[in-house]
C-alpha cells in the first residue's frame, strides 16, 4: 500500500510547483493549453522504487502556446510545435537548462500498414542542463493516437478521451518517462485511462 501511495504521490509533488508557476503566467496574460491524465504503469526498469507496476499515475503539463513555433514537414495533416524555451512544456521536469519541448497534432494522417486515416496527439516535457548532451536528457511524454478525435491541427482544441475510447485497431493511449534520450536505462511506461486537453487563460476550477 506504502508504495502504491509513493506512485501516486510523487508526481503530484513535482507538479505542484509548477502549477503554482502555471497560474503566474496565466495572470501575465500566457495563453496556455492544459493536459490532464491519468493511467496505470505498467512497465517499470531501473526506475526510482516509488513505481509500481499496477499503480495509479495522474499529473498536469502546461503548454504555453506563446513560446511554440510551428512547422509542417509532414505535410498540411501533421504539424510540429517546437521552442527554445524549456517552458514550453512544463508539470513533470524542472522548466530549467535547454529547451526541447514539443507537441505534435496529425489529422486524418495516412499510415502506412494502417487502412484509414488516424489522429495522433504527442506532448514531450524534456529536461536538459543548460549546454548539456541530449544523451542524458530526462523525457516525460504523452500519446494519443485514435480515429476521429481531432479537429485540425491548432493546439486551440478541447477533447477528452479516455480508455473506453480505445475500442479499434491501431488505437492506443499511452505515456512514460526515461531518464535518458538513449536506450532503456531507466523508464517508467503507464497505459492512459483519461487524457483531457483543454486551452485557455484561467486554471481556476
Amino acid at each position: 500500500m506504502q508504495a502504491a501511495q509513493s506512485a501516486f504521490l510523487l508526481p503530484l509533488l513535482l507538479v505542484l510547483p509548477l502549477t503554482a508557476a502555471g497560474v503566474e503566467r496565466v495572470g501575465r496574460g500566457a495563453d496556455l493549453v492544459v493536459v490532464d491524465y491519468e493511467g496505470t504503469i505498467s512497465d517499470v526498469f531501473e526506475a526510482p522504487p516509488q513505481y509500481v507496476v499496477g499503480d495509479r499515475i495522474k499529473g498536469r503539463l502546461f503548454i504555453d502556446r506563446q513560446l511554440g513555433q510551428s512547422r509542417s514537414d509532414g505535410g498540411p495533416n501533421q504539424v510540429a510545435y517546437a521552442s527554445f524555451n524549456p517552458a514550453f512544456v512544463s508539470g513533470f521536469w524542472p522548466s530549467s537548462g535547454d529547451g526541447f519541448d514539443g507537441v505534435d497534432l496529425s489529422d486524418e494522417q495516412s499510415i502506412p500498414g494502417i487502412e484509414r486515416p488516424i489522429d495522433g496527439f504527442s506532448v514531450e516535457d524534456w529536461s536538459v542542463p543548460q549546454g548539456g548532451s541530449l544523451d542524458g536528457a530526462r523525457v516525460f511524454s504523452l500519446n494519443a493516437r485514435l480515429y476521429d478525435f481531432l479537429e485540425g491541427t491548432g493546439l486551440d482544441q478541447s477533447f477528452e478521451l479516455t480508455s473506453a475510447d480505445v475500442d479499434e485497431p491501431n488505437e492506443t493511449l499511452s505515456g512514460g518517462f526515461r531518464y535518458s534520450n538513449l536506450g532503456p536505462f531507466a523508464f517508467v511506461s503507464f497505459v492512459l485511462d483519461k487524457l483531457t486537453v483543454k486551452p485557455g487563460r484561467c486554471l481556476a476550477p
